[in-house]
């Protein structure tokens, strides 16, 4: 019998240890997209008064309204996306029963009811998609204080799966009565900065949520970096890609009773400003412009990147218009976002078929 050689064998460990962590955090340019330009058409609903978050569910747009909307408003709206009519709202304002304060949406593939998040009021409320009652048809009622401000997203087994605010790892999962059953991937000290906290480096890497309950994936968009995280539910890894901009932006951190706040100067330009899992492909809505920009053109995003779920680049696809929320109907091969115009409505953009082969 033959023993291996210890320092062939520390070689060939090494050199596998090496390439799965090249596999797992990658660092993108964008020479590694094909470049497409999109048009669009826009359709307008007076009943919308300030938009706040966007979901697609099925083959119906829902949008939730900001807090500082007149009392007495429904806090949500659905949107036929097959003739492009104003369906009903939802969504009654207040804190008690059955009632909504700031909803947040936790879609899923369901086409008679859909799941609103609202920490305000401590609750999971579901809504009938086809009943014309404002008030949602049950609450399940939040107790768990690591059930925080978060955003939401159902797993393959119907649980929950989070990202906090502020929290030590990337992922949190709960059952259904909102009990803590397992944490995901903690954040890794930064080269760059490493006088940051783990917590802090969590509010510099937070943004959007989305995962497809269907494939198991499940994206982190960083609002603040170049980063998207992605997660396999079934084999419980992350795929980190990084770039084309690797530089940390300059901010203040600042810590109250309520946590930890950061806060950056207004010309400092935002990365990932919204992201969707389809089947086969991840879609993020890139910024590129600040706050500054917003105040003066109203600009929010005019580019989507998209990747294989691996997180391979695939399309940086150049829209006419700015939006922001993004939705990829699979069967119309349509895309779908809020304007950010004077008269906000809602952008369709097609798929061309060059990026769908």
């Amino acid at each position: 019998m033959k023993i291996l050689n210890p320092f062939l064998l520390f070689i060939f460990l090494f050199s596998c240890a090496t390439k799965n962590e090249e596999e797992n955090h990658r660092i993108i340019s964008l020479e590694d997209f094909k470049e497409i330009s999109l048009n669009s058409e826009k359709h307008y609903f007076q009943e919308v008064i300030n938009a706040s978050s966007f979901a697609l569910q099925g083959d119906k747009i829902l949008i939730s309204e900001y807090h500082n909307i007149p009392d007495e408003s429904p806090r949500i709206h659905i949107i036929n996306t097959s003739d492009w009519t104003y369906d009903k709202p939802k969504g009654r304002y207040g804190k008690g029963p059955l009632e909504t304060f700031i909803p947040e949406f936790i879609v899923s593939r369901d086409t008679e009811r859909f799941l609103v998040y609202d920490y305000n009021n401590r609750k999971i409320s579901t809504f009938s998609i086809n009943d014309t009652s404002l008030l949602a048809t049950s609450d399940r009622k939040i107790t768990n204080p690591n059930f925080g401000p978060m955003r939401l997203a159902l797993t393959p087994n119907r649980n929950y799966l989070g990202v906090a605010r502020e929290n030590e790892n990337k992922l949190l999962e709960f059952d259904l009565e909102g009990s803590l059953i397992a944490e995901y991937g903690e954040f890794e000290k930064l080269e760059e900065r490493p006088e940051l906290t783990k917590l802090q480096i969590s509010l510099l890497s937070n943004g959007r949520f989305h995962g497809n309950p269907k494939n198991g994936i499940y994206v982190r968009a960083s609002i603040y970096r170049d980063l998207l995280e992605i997660f396999d539910y079934k084999t419980k890894k992350f795929i980190s890609v990084a770039g084309p901009d690797l530089n940390l932006p300059e901010f203040e951190y600042h810590q109250s009773e309520f946590g930890g706040m950061l806060s950056f100067e207004p010309d400092v330009h935002f990365k990932y400003q919204a992201v969707t899992v389809t089947n086969n492909y991840i879609f993020v809505l890139y910024s590129g412009f600040s706050q500054l920009d917003y105040s003066n053109t109203g600009s929010v995003a005019k580019e989507i990147r998209v990747f294989d779920l691996n997180g391979n680049p695939k399309w940086r696809l150049i829209l006419d218009r700015s939006i922001s929320g993004l939705g990829v109907n699979e069967k119309s091969n349509e895309i779908y976002g809020l304007t950010t115009d004077k008269d906000p409505g809602i952008a369709v953009f097609q798929i061309p078929d060059e990026a769908l082969n």
